[in-house]
């Protein structure tokens, strides 16, 4: 008897000191709750090796003005759109990264026809091996052309205007492979040095023939020209400002062939944030590429609109 009543004294100070322990009651309920599964005990991945950045933006621009306003100026409205993004991924000594830039826009002025003033298609992709902490192996492929036809516009003397198509989709489209050595000493700028780089540019719309004599470099029957070449890409992106960014991206290539028919292009984009949505945004183009044309070839545009980053 009396080893009974002392076997129940000990069960009764031992299940007090468990619920004495409120922290580990709850743990063990967690733990039964989660059952003996493999589910239980998955490790996930580590995903602080990959990046990425996404941007999205419209612009609108207006402008009107009386019949009897003496300042002169014609009624108009302009909406853009675009869409920047990019992903990387960096571990150890390999890294690989990806990105594209789509704008879109298009201008209605009174008395003319709707028509394009921004138009771009571009994707990017890019894989290293690091040799140092500044210089690493790479290999790229990159495509450039536009979403919509362009038209060089003609006013005959009886005051009619013709549309003569002079691009369009794939017309021309460049497609670029391009291995060699890259220099990235920080993050606001690196230089790529394709030694072996193949370019082919495309002109698939048998229109734009008609109007462009060049073709863009491509047999006038043929819709693709292949081109071995060096090519060298500077990039810059960098805060110069409070709430003000600069990108530019400088491309040289010249065909091992012809060295001295070089062709070089320069994009360049100036982004002042006026708050968290609101932005102005000045950008352009200079080109010269003798297929395309003998003089240097320019464009510029100058917005504010919404931007949103993710």
């Amino acid at each position: 008897m009396r080893l009974c009543i002392y076997l129940l004294f000990l069960l009764l100070i031992g299940v007090g000191s468990v619920y004495g322990q409120t922290d580990t009651l709850p743990a063990l309920r967690k733990l039964f709750n989660q059952g003996n599964t493999v589910d239980s005990v998955i490790v996930r991945p580590d995903s602080t090796y990959w990046r990425h950045k996404l941007e999205a933006g419209f612009n609108l621009n207006q402008g009107s003005f009386s019949g009897n306003w003496k300042g002169g100026g014609v009624n108009s409205i302009a909406l853009g759109l675009l869409l920047n993004a990019r992903l990387s991924y960096r571990r150890n000594r390999f890294n690989w990264s990806a990105s594209t830039q789509l704008q879109y826009g298009i201008v209605k002025n009174a008395q003319q026809t709707l028509r394009k003033n921004t138009d771009r298609l571009y994707a990017d992709t890019k894989a290293g091996y690091r040799l140092s902490t500044r210089w690493q192996w790479f290999g790229s492929l990159n495509l450039l052309t536009q979403f919509a036809p362009g038209y060089d516009y003609v006013t005959l003397p009886s005051g009619q205007e013709l549309a003569n198509p002079i691009s369009n989709l794939f017309a021309p489209a460049y497609l670029t492979e391009s291995l060699g050595l890259s220099y990235e000493p920080n993050d606001v700028f690196d230089l790529r040095l394709g030694v072996f780089t193949v370019r082919q540019t495309f002109v698939t719309d048998p229109d734009v023939r008609l109007y462009v004599p060049r073709n863009y470099g491509v047999p006038l029957d043929q819709t693709v020209r292949t081109e071995l070449a060096f090519q060298a890409i500077f990039n810059y992106d960098q805060d110069i400002a409070q709430n003000v960014n600069l990108k530019f991206r400088y491309l040289f290539f010249a065909d091992y062939r012809d060295f001295k028919a070089s062709d070089h292009r320069l994009d360049f984009t100036l982004t002042g944030k006026i708050n968290k949505f609101l932005n102005a945004t000045l950008s352009g183009v200079v080109l010269y590429d003798q297929d395309q044309d003998f003089k240097i070839q320019y464009s510029q545009a100058l917005s504010a609109g919404l931007l949103f980053t993710w």
